[in-house]
């Protein structure tokens, strides 16, 4: 989870707005109480990564807070006027950020805060001190209600971590604050199963189909038996993680093997 200022948004009314500058919007229920979906896309090359997945999954979303959001043409629209306004260098990459609720949709973007990083920093990773709720009926859906995410990323980060893992009430490994996981033995890919409360995010979706990723539940005591571990979000794509907890672990040929295809992917050339 980064908190990032955004640096230009344009609300449901086609307004832009420079960075400091008032937008009017609803005081509706997502301002209110969270009850809104978003997304955050990356921009790379002047081109939206995975812009399909990431409307398929608003929109479901939506449908579960019962939100009746705009079609994906007018949503596309909102975020190409946006950007058009916006008038982005096609050199950097940035995150664009599609913000709805019941009565306002919101388009933002600020750089890409993965954009520096080298393709072998690792991540740190430490353990949330909230569990997560796999119960929920929000944990599957990337809502305005964020609070857990951005506290346990602050307390990480004061640890001297970059992010942290969640648990769920059963012990279960789910995900980061803001990022899937993948587990890696014998070359084989696994994740943590949906059911164990995770947010299932467009590039995992991706690796699942791509290599029939298994999904199951893991615990911390099956941490050793990993040969390698990587993180994934729109924003970094695929990152290794190189310390979970008291775990260690190597930047293996399996994960750089498909940070590659993802920089392809991203790139427009897969």
């Amino acid at each position: 989870m980064t908190e990032d200022k955004d640096n230009g948004m344009t609300n449901s009314n086609g307004t832009p707005g420079g960075e400091g500058t008032a937008v009017t919007f609803a005081l509706d229920e997502g301002y209110q109480f969270g009850l809104g979906v978003f997304e955050t896309i990356n921009l790379t090359g002047g081109r939206l990564v995975m812009l399909d997945r990431h409307l398929d999954r608003l929109r479901r979303g939506a449908r579960a807070l019962d939100i009746d959001a705009p079609d994906d043409d007018t949503l596309r629209a909102h975020i190409a006027e946006h950007l058009d306004a916006a008038e982005l260098p096609d050199g950097r990459s940035f995150a664009v950020k599609l913000m709805v609720s019941s009565a306002n949709v919101i388009v933002t973007h600020r750089p890409n805060p993965y954009a520096d990083w080298a393709q072998d920093r690792g991540l740190r990773l430490g353990w949330c001190r909230a569990w997560r709720n796999e119960c929920s009926p929000l944990t599957a859906h990337k809502t305005l209600n964020q609070g857990d995410n951005i506290l346990e990323s602050r307390s990480a980060r004061r640890l001297g971590f970059d992010s942290a893992v969640y648990l769920n009430t059963r012990g279960d490994i789910c995900e980061t604050t803001n990022a899937n996981l993948f587990f890696v033995r014998d070359g084989r890919l696994y994740t943590p199963d949906e059911r164990c409360g995770l947010l299932p995010g467009t590039v995992r979706a991706w690796l699942c189909e791509r290599y029939e990723a298994e999904q199951g539940t893991f615990r911390q005591d099956s941490l050793d038996s990993w040969d390698e571990v990587f993180a994934t979000n729109a924003l970094m794509g695929v990152r290794p993680v190189v310390e979970l907890g008291d775990a260690g672990y190597g930047i293996g040929p399996v994960t750089r093997a498909i940070q590659r295809e993802y920089r392809r992917l991203e790139l427009g050339i897969l």
